[in-house]
């Protein structure tokens, strides 16, 4: 494996050290007078904290999965009924297809990346994301997802690692980094290889560290089902962690994206300084890879039902800002209601007046398609048009004030 460069590790350090710091001062104690003497020069008025940002990443989601989850209920998805709509362009710095985990590096830092790098530019160099820069300015942070909490997605905006497959090493920075609501799956990179811990195989930690514990002595309340999940009081609770399966979580999700948002949202939204989440929905990009249209559908429209969990919290909070996208286009999905014929089509699926479509895959691999962005808020109109991805990020940053 290559070895990073001296200068990169004491930049690592620096950045991991000083997140987790901050974010125990947070936790302890919100202090609002400091929020509100920071320099606000470059701020959209005084009001950029008070609600933050809810982000939310359908991995490998375009624009055809849109489509067919839309055909699938027989409605417009409340996605696609959000006031400002636009395209992010995905591409990488080293590749016209990007990966999940240069992609989502663009949207937390702003920066290109080259596929697999995870917090980092394409010289290795640390780069500070958006997350660490919302904790800065006393916000509380969130990341939530149904695939593993150290998978690429969720880990871009709290790690910073060569390789995304440094699942372990993800894991330990994410705890580091002191974001105050982590749920998804994935236990096994929190546990050593001799626990199992809640689920049935044994972790993947090969230092002997039971994260899960140290989270604990951290302050955090750690849940594995839904049951204690549903139990946990949001007035009282400040810190949550929630690991739902030894890697991704399975079907059907328990707890769902719905109910993990509603969770997270209750908790965070304590903070005056207002916070920043994230919630991906991560296996629409597993179903597509597999071309499992029904999955994909299944899965758009679960992103869809937590989006009206944010939505219905913002109702009256004309600062939030909330925004839907994707990290890149997986399969080169297409729908039409006609049949193309074609041996491998997936098909017929009906609408709820009966009216069938039929789904066609182009790959089992991620693609070069534009995705769709929509948003609403403050500052959500300047992502109308073809955008880069990064352009998410300068948005984001612009909202909580540089």
């Amino acid at each position: 494996m290559h070895t990073l460069p001296i200068s990169f590790k004491r930049n690592a350090l620096t950045f991991l050290l000083t997140a987790f710091f901050s974010s125990i001062f947070i936790a302890g104690c919100y202090d609002e007078k400091d929020a509100s003497d920071r320099d606000n020069s470059n701020r959209v008025g005084n009001r950029n904290l008070s609600n933050g940002i809810i982000l939310f990443i359908g991995d490998g989601m375009g624009e055809a999965h849109r489509q067919a989850a839309t055909y699938w209920r027989g409605d417009t998805l409340i996605m696609d009924e959000m006031p400002t709509h636009g395209y992010s362009q995905t591409y990488s710095a080293d590749s016209d297809v990007t990966d999940s985990a240069a992609a989502a590096t663009a949207i937390a830092t702003g920066f290109k990346t080259n596929n697999g790098f995870i917090g980092m530019d394409e010289n290795l160099n640390v780069l500070s994301t958006i997350l660490e820069e919302a904790q800065t300015r006393g916000m509380s942070t969130g990341l939530i997802t149904n695939v593993q909490m150290a998978h690429a997605t969720p880990a871009a905006f709290a790690a910073h690692v060569e390789n995304r497959d440094m699942m372990t090493e993800i894991a330990e920075q994410i705890l580091a980094s002191g974001v105050d609501v982590l749920l998804g799956g994935g236990e096994d990179d929190f546990i050593p290889l001799s626990e199992n811990g809640c689920y049935t195989q044994n972790g993947h930690r090969t230092d002997g560290r039971n994260l899960l514990n140290e989270a604990i002595d951290l302050g955090y309340t750690y849940v594995c089902e839904e049951s204690t999940f549903n139990d946990v009081d949001p007035s009282v609770t400040r810190r949550l962690i929630g690991l739902f399966a030894d890697e991704g979580m399975p079907r059907p999700y328990s707890p769902t994206l719905e109910e993990m948002t509603h969770k997270a949202i209750d908790i965070l939204s304590k903070n005056p300084n207002g916070f920043f989440l994230v919630i991906e929905g991560g296996q629409i990009d597993w179903a597509s890879h597999s071309n499992h249209a029904e999955n994909v559908i299944s899965d758009v429209i679960d992103l869809d039902e937590a989006l009206a969990v944010a939505m219905a919290y913002a109702a009256d909070k004309s600062d939030a800002l909330i925004i839907v996208t994707a990290d890149h286009e997986t399969g080169g999905m297409s729908v039409d209601l006609n049949s193309s014929g074609l041996p491998d089509e997936d098909g017929p699926f009906f609408m709820p007046d009966g009216t069938p479509f039929y789904i066609n895959w182009s790959t089992t691999g991620h693609t070069n398609a534009d995705v769709p962005t929509t948003a609403q808020g403050l500052l959500s109109e300047s992502l109308v048009g073809v955008n880069e991805n990064t352009y998410i990020y300068d948005v984001m940053l612009k909202k909580i004030g540089h």
